[in-house]
């Protein structure tokens, strides 16, 4: 899409781009089969990386709720993927290419009015960064410095028909490979969470509820929100300074910074799930900064923050423990309580999910402490586990209730391979647990007041 123009938002162009995408990955497949691709053969692996450029290309200029979704896929495929091909889906993670101002001044007109608008000084002309749903650009005002989030136009009017489309290509495809899977909770669930982003009134209390949860400590830094020069489409807060994390592990900081970041990372989790149960579940790099004296985590973005409860936490919790026990009944039955596998997989299937848990979960074995998470055997392991069983199911769906948790989880193993780190894991796995001990009180903090997120 060119820098001059925005997402295009007719029913019609978006439905006749996503047909078309999912025709040439679909003839891609075809060919890949009738030539004989085998897994792991150098043809198979052209046919995936043609297959996510056409994938890329296609949710990029979208934007919205296709393109969201296409990060979803990005970071829940690339245990399946080629690393060709997952490199090439990746790039749905990076800045998007902007829209112009002039849509931008529009739109912050429509949603604040002229007169809020010129309050707003020095707002800048180039965006500062773009990504799925909006892009952010510098402004001052009262002499402080801002960063204003702007909605592109139309993305919450096409989540509905997007998501749509999208779960009826997803359903052929599934029925191509020969599997029988429900993707409506899933996508019900997709669609819920994208709703909430697509509202900065939201987004905004989220912000501020997080703000008031991490309260002083030393390790985070969240902005404070403008709730004068924000609305459901711009959401104005205090500028942070910082370098993105992407940037800043490319310039190779030390392994004692890296280490401390690592472990800042981690911690904030098992804050966020455990005593919080308030998530910000978007694991993609740009949504983290670091502070110049590489000591603190710059959180920046809280629309995809959800809330699990005490039950939730407690059975997850029990769940681990589960996962970990050598009852092999006693595990299946949970995860099919917990709706992690579909009943009717045959054993084979069932085997197959036991073996990728347990290669899985092995970061947290006592005797492989401090993880190193580098480790090629388990990259290698994993990949194929997870392969292995994916091949082998046919009715159980990606699981509604962690969808999004996974996604967050899955992200911060990856940051921690990219950091190149090794850690104790068995604190953060005992932190995890705890909640599954009937004696365990939550350390969940009050909620800010009603007049401060409003």
């Amino acid at each position: 899409m060119s820098k001059n123009s925005q997402p295009p938002k007719g029913f019609f162009t978006r439905s006749m781009k996503l047909i078309s995408m999912a025709t040439r990955v679909a003839s891609q497949e075809m060919s890949n089969k009738v030539f004989g691709g085998e897994e792991g053969s150098e043809r198979q692996v052209k046919t995936r990386v043609a297959q996510a450029k056409a994938i890329t290309e296609v949710l990029s200029q979208l934007k919205g709720a296709a393109m969201k979704s296409g990060q979803l896929l990005s970071i829940d495929a690339s245990d399946f993927l080629p690393p060709e091909a997952a490199e090439v889906l990746a790039q749905l993670q990076n800045s998007a290419e902007p829209m112009d101002f002039e849509i931008v001044k529009e739109q912050l007109i429509d949603d604040l009015g002229e007169e809020k608008f010129m309050l707003f000084e020095n707002l800048s002309e180039e965006a500062e960064a773009a990504a799925s749903i909006g892009q952010v650009h510098s402004a001052h005002y009262k002499g402080e410095k801002l960063a204003v989030k702007v909605q592109y136009p139309g993305v919450a009017d096409s989540i509905e028909s997007d998501l749509s489309l999208l779960r009826k290509i997803a359903k052929s495809f599934s029925t191509m490979y020969g599997k029988s899977v429900d993707l409506a909770p899933t996508f019900a669930e997709i669609e819920r969470v994208l709703i909430n982003e697509a509202d900065y009134t939201k987004e905004r209390a989220n912000l501020e509820r997080y703000r008031h949860f991490v309260g002083n400590d030393p390790n985070y830094v969240v902005p404070r929100s403008i709730p004068e020069l924000s609305g459901k489409k711009v959401l104005s807060m205090t500028w942070e300074e910082g370098h993105h994390l992407g940037t800043w592990i490319r310039r190779k900081p030390n392994k004692e910074d890296k280490e401390r970041i690592g472990a800042i990372v981690l911690d904030l989790f098992c804050k966020e799930f455990v005593d919080w149960g308030f998530v910000q579940t978007d694991p993609n790099f740009a949504n983290f900064l670091i502070t110049n004296d590489s000591r603190k985590v710059i959180l920046i973005d809280f629309g995809a923050t959800l809330e699990y409860s005490k039950t939730f936490r407690r059975e997850y919790a029990q769940i681990l423990l589960d996962l970990t026990s050598n009852d092999s009944e006693k595990m299946f039955k949970s995860v099919v309580e917990f709706e992690l596998l579909d009943e009717r997989e045959s054993d084979e299937t069932k085997e197959k999910f036991k073996k990728m848990l347990q290669v899985s979960l092995s970061p947290f074995s006592k005797d492989l402490q401090p993880f190193d998470f580098t480790d090629v055997d388990f990259e290698k392991d994993t990949r194929q586990a997870a392969i292995e069983f994916s091949k082998s199911l046919k009715y159980s769906a990606p699981p509604r209730k962690v969808l999004f948790l996974h996604r967050k989880l899955g992200g911060i193993f990856n940051l921690m391979k990219k950091l190149d780190i090794r850690l104790d894991l068995m604190p953060y796995w005992e932190r995890m647990t705890a909640p599954a001990q009937n004696s365990y009180q939550f350390k969940t903090p009050s909620d800010p007041p009603l007049e401060q997120i409003q």
